[in-house]
């Protein structure tokens, strides 16, 4: 076996129980862990889902297997998505637009809360890093209509910023763009966001703008809040890659005065070897970096607040924590 719960290393095997065709792996995790995997058949070079496990999720490179722990609380908004089905984009209009900034058009995607067209109102609008897969594999569009359906969060607009050469080992990509790239800042904040204040019914303040990303994505939600304060005055960092380049984004905190914005962090427990394949062996412990980050920004006196939670790396992990951080940002008084 191999996923969250060995950190993504060859380290567990099955044990056959003499003359039977069946094997046992016995593990003391946390009782209300959710944690993804696969399996490893007959040393084969390929990773497999669990054939007799019928949930499932998803993420860029294919299918994971899903365990949860007895007191892992399930969403029901994820309920119809437990069996590794991919969020749709109806309910998302798409643009191609020019990144002059950095030399290569973007494509992106537009959520409109459903009262969008009766109401003649302007609404906050979060961005997202990643943005189809947080439309395939974290389901937002519909989280969104339920959430606001259920007047849990505000009606809001939602921005789905897509990468190029996705899932691709060409470049650009979302590493090259991600990596506290300020072309791509300047690109966010000069380009894409007047390109959605002026064509739809978007409030023009930073109190009323969240900036959020996983992963890569996380670090550069943190940093483009971080360098444009005015613009972004909200950023949601999930599993964000806090130790990139030796801390610089923690550093970057350390060094700077304040800055007038409001944060959210949240990061797993298993994730502790993340990118072990590719990225320097000092910075894959994202669980630590993250501790870094939430001491650099306590230290500073910021508006932040901190979660860890007894998940991996994954979409699963993420989808539904978002919920708690829009919440956060956006709830609406019951």
């Amino acid at each position: 076996i191999i996923g969250d719960l060995t950190d993504w290393k060859t380290t567990e095997y099955f044990e056959r129980i003499p003359e039977t065709d069946l094997f046992f792996l016995q593990m003391e995790l946390p009782s209300d862990a959710r944690l993804e995997y696969n399996l490893i058949i007959d040393d084969a070079e390929f990773l497999a889902v669990d054939p007799l496990n019928p949930f499932k999720s998803l993420n860029g490179l294919g299918e994971l297997s899903e365990l949860t722990m007895p007191e892992y609380a399930h969403h029901p908004l994820f309920r119809e998505y437990r069996s590794g089905k991919k969020g749709g984009f109806d309910r998302v209009q798409s643009h191609e637009i020019p990144a002059g900034a950095l030399g290569y058009s973007h494509t992106v995607h537009v959520y409109l809360p459903p009262e969008y067209a009766s109401e003649k109102r302007s609404y906050p609008v979060v961005y997202f890093q990643d943005g189809e897969d947080y439309i395939e594999f974290a389901q937002v569009p519909h989280v969104l209509d339920q959430l606001i359906g259920d007047s849990l969060i505000e009606p809001l607009i939602a921005v789905f910023e897509a990468p190029p050469n996705r899932h691709l080992p060409a470049s650009p990509n979302r590493m090259t763009q991600y990596g506290m790239n300020d072309n791509f800042v300047k690109f966010y904040t000069d380009e894409l966001v007047p390109f959605i204040d002026s064509r739809y019914l978007a409030k023009p303040t930073s109190s009323s703008r969240l900036v959020v990303g996983a992963s890569f994505g996380g670090l550069i939600a943190a940093y483009i809040a971080f360098q444009r304060p005015e613009i972004f005055g909200m950023a949601y960092s999930q599993s964000g890659y806090a130790s990139f380049q030796n801390d610089r984004l923690i550093n970057a905190f350390r060094e700077s005065d304040r800055k007038p914005i409001r944060l959210y962090v949240d990061i797993g427990h298993f994730e502790r070897f993340v990118g072990g394949m590719f990225l320097p062996a000092a910075e894959t412990d994202f669980l630590a970096g993250n501790r870094r980050l939430r001491d650099a920004l306590t230290a500073k006196n910021y508006d932040v607040v901190y979660r860890e939670y007894p998940e991996g790396h994954t979409w699963g992990n993420w989808r539904r924590h978002l919920i708690d951080g829009l919440i956060h940002f956006f709830g609406v008084q019951q």
